[in-house]
């Protein structure tokens, strides 16, 4: 590999396929802010005709992952403080014509055939075309163009981390324990689009080595101009909700054409099992594809609903959520356990540390960096599904200007543990495993930091200081976890973790230690907490998130109404509801079922609270601040709005009052914003009666 230095400018590679330009809008000492931050680097690109086996490509995945993201890099030779993009793209394979008649046989009709294409990372001039098979094979092409007579090869490359297991459910396979599916992601580039020329018509074609197959019809699209009326789908959760599929047939029968899905996180449950996002076959628990492609009917025959076609035609770009991130990496445990058992980066660093010189005696980084990730958590199989926009730190949080609209896509998850008193929750440690820390759970420990002092903090401020935001008209920014909300998962606020911990010292007098917040440093942890742990004198681990040191109301939100962003659509707890601050509006529209209620003054339920007196009094002298855990309204008063048109949480679900908030598992609803009105509008669907219209119940204009 080598280094080529100019003024300012670090580049690592071999060569470049275009210039810097169109991704940056100032120079390095001004502050660079991509405008489009180009491509994810794959680990293992296999072009056609490449052979790997299984094993050497597993090996050779297993130690190259960690390090995906140290090559192919650029980025501001200035200390630091600039933003960090990956600008190479892929080599783009030439168009070359052909007069080759299409081929009859359908993808719809192959099974191991699992996603219909869909549009990603599109530029002024280009976008790329997606899919999936459950085959190597071979003449992966996109046909395009004028009878479809110019055509363009696709990359194949090999994903690193989809299994199954017991729990998976798949059209005539069964599963004793893990297994890894081959799977392959095919994607071509088609360059030569313009947004004035409108869309073109397009297929994509395989061969299984036996059989040439094609996909239905879809259409390119390029960037949209400054100008071009643009319509996104807000949506989240889709997580094998069943309301799903109907939600998206009604997008895609009464919206139609959708230019954009923003997906604001916890695309499926178990980001590993492959079933989940292609072909789960258990009736009404639909995989992410086929609900986003309209291809229900092919994995679940007896499907009420189709699901719609909005990806084929529309680009997402999808944001991380809590439920995208997967734990510890260990085979003997099922898929379901270990997505459950994540434990801090911090942690996992001070247990390498004792480790080191056996699992990595020649100080290998990537061998140390492989360590740490299967000892904490990763998000794999999400990297390895989309190609999406790179922010300095990957695509785990990006930016993106699309037409008059900026984009800010933002990581700001942790785990979810349940509020049970007593066990691995997020109050609260197992008693039974109380001196074991390999055993915790941590609390709701957030997993990549992004408060004020965080790389991710300082990227979002040099983006709302660019030209290319703040000239966009529109502003929105895309985020996954509750920061507002009358849901359930509305607390705790995003404060980081505080933990105290109540022990006996030598004499047996009970102490306590803390509250520290996370993530604790060494010196801390081996001081004072670990040789508590060592004589086993720990007696009760308490976690707290102080509702005065929310990270996003105190330091992303004001922020956000500083530089005037417009809208923050967030998900995480499965309904409709949504909030004004300043000229700021916040949206949560991500009812596609297993909604966890709405709570809301002077209506019962309540929210989930802390543990009271009778659970903990018996354990520990330890106490939680009722008034960090608001049981109704939105945790710091924000006002909440009624819907402006109908109220479908009274015409449908049969509430006896007007309420700000739609939440069923029988209603669904969905929003859509057109840059052409500027208006954004949510629409209500009761899946229980196929054959009645949406109604529209909700309109706001920003700007």
């Amino acid at each position: 590999m080598t280094t080529l230095s100019t003024t300012g400018w670090r580049y690592r590679g071999t060569a470049w396929g275009h210039s810097l330009a169109p991704w940056l809008s100032r120079d390095c000492h001004g502050g660079v802010t991509p405008t489009s931050f180009p491509l994810r680097n794959p680990t293992a690109i296999e072009r056609q005709g490449a052979h790997m086996d299984r094993r050497s490509f597993t090996k050779r995945t297993g130690w190259l992952i960690a390090a995906a993201t140290s090559g192919l890099l650029v980025g501001c030779d200035d200390g630091g403080s600039g933003i960090i993009v990956n600008p190479t793209p892929t080599p783009t394979p030439t168009p070359t014509p052909t007069s080759a008649a299409l081929p009859t046989d359908m993808f719809v009709a192959e099974p191991l055939v699992l996603t219909e294409p869909f549009l990603q990372l599109p530029t002024a001039d280009s976008v790329r075309v997606v899919w999936f098979t459950e085959f190597r094979g071979k003449d992966h092409a996109v046909r395009y163009g004028a009878g479809f007579g110019q055509q363009v090869l696709a990359t194949s490359t090999k994903l690193s981390r989809m299994y199954e297991d017991a729990a998976s459910t798949v059209a005539g396979r069964s599963y004793a324990g893990l297994t890894q599916r081959d799977i392959w992601r095919h994607e071509a580039v088609v360059t030569g689009l313009s947004a004035s020329a409108g869309r073109q018509r397009y297929v994509a074609i395989s061969s299984d080595g036996n059989k040439t197959m094609r996909s239905s019809e879809g259409t390119l699209q390029p960037l949209p101009a400054a100008g071009q009326a643009t319509r996104f789908l807000l949506t989240s959760d889709l997580q094998l909700k069943r309301m799903a599929s109907a939600n998206y047939e009604r997008v895609a029968e009464t919206l139609a054409p959708i230019d954009v899905v923003l997906f604001a996180g916890d695309l499926v449950n178990v980001p590993n099992r492959a079933s989940e996002w292609f072909d789960n076959g258990t009736l009404n628990l639909p995989p992410f594809f086929g609900a986003l492609q309209g291809t229900m009917r092919k994995w679940q025959p007896a499907s009420t609903y189709t699901g719609g076609p909005l990806l084929q035609s529309g680009v997402i770009y999808p944001i991380l959520g809590n439920h995208e991130y997967s734990g510890r990496w260990n085979p003997a445990n099922s898929l379901n356990t270990m997505f459950n058992d994540p434990q801090p980066r911090w942690y996992a660093e001070l247990r390498y540390d004792k480790v080191a010189a056996t699992v990595n005696p020649s100080g290998d980084a990537a061998i140390r960096e492989r360590w740490i990730r299967d000892n904490s958590y990763e998000t794999i199989s999400y990297e390895e599904i989309f190609t999406l926009p790179q922010g300095p730190e990957g695509g785990r949080y990006y930016a993106q200007r699309i037409g008059d609209t900026f984009l800010i896509a933002m990581d700001g998850n942790r785990i979810w543990r349940s509020w049970t008193a007593n066990t691995r929750g997020k109050l609260t440690e197992a008693t039974a495993s109380i001196n074991d820390p390999a055993a915790w759970g941590f609390g709701d420990f957030q997993f990549h930091p992004f408060a004020r002092g965080s790389r991710q903090y300082q990227w979002l401020q040099e983006v709302l200081a660019s030209d290319a935001f703040r000239s966009a008209k529109y502003k929105i920014v895309l985020v996954h976890q509750s920061v507002f909300g009358l849901g359930d998962n509305a607390t705790p606020v995003m404060a980081q973790t505080e933990a105290t911990f109540e022990y006996t010292d030598a004499t047996g007098a009970i102490r306590t230690m803390g509250p520290f917040a996370f993530p604790i440093d060494r010196a801390t942890w081996n001081g004072q907490i670990q040789p508590v742990l060592d004589a086993g004198r720990m007696r009760y681990v308490k976690y707290d998130y102080p509702l005065s040191k929310d990270l996003w109301r105190n330091d992303i939100e004001p922020l956000l109404t500083a530089a005037g962003v417009q809208l923050v659509q967030v998900g995480h707890s499965h309904l409709w509801c949504r909030s004004k601050v300043g000229n700021l509006h916040y949206i949560e529209t991500s009812n596609v079922g297993n909604s966890y209620g709405a709570y809301v003054s002077n209506l019962s339920p309540r929210r989930s609270g802390p543990p009271t007196e009778a659970q903990v009094a018996a354990l520990t002298s330890l106490r939680w601040n009722p008034d960090d855990y608001p049981r109704e309204d939105d945790p710091h008063d924000r006002p909440m709005a009624l819907p402006t048109l109908r109220n479908p949480q009274v015409e449908l679900a049969g509430a006896a009052q007007n309420v700000p908030f739609l939440t069923s598992n029988d209603i669904t609803a969905y929003t859509v914003f057109d840059t052409g009105t500027g208006l954004v509008t949510s629409y209500a669907f009761d899946t229980r009666y196929p054959a009645r219209d949406p109604i529209k119940f909700d309109e706001f204009k920003l700007g």
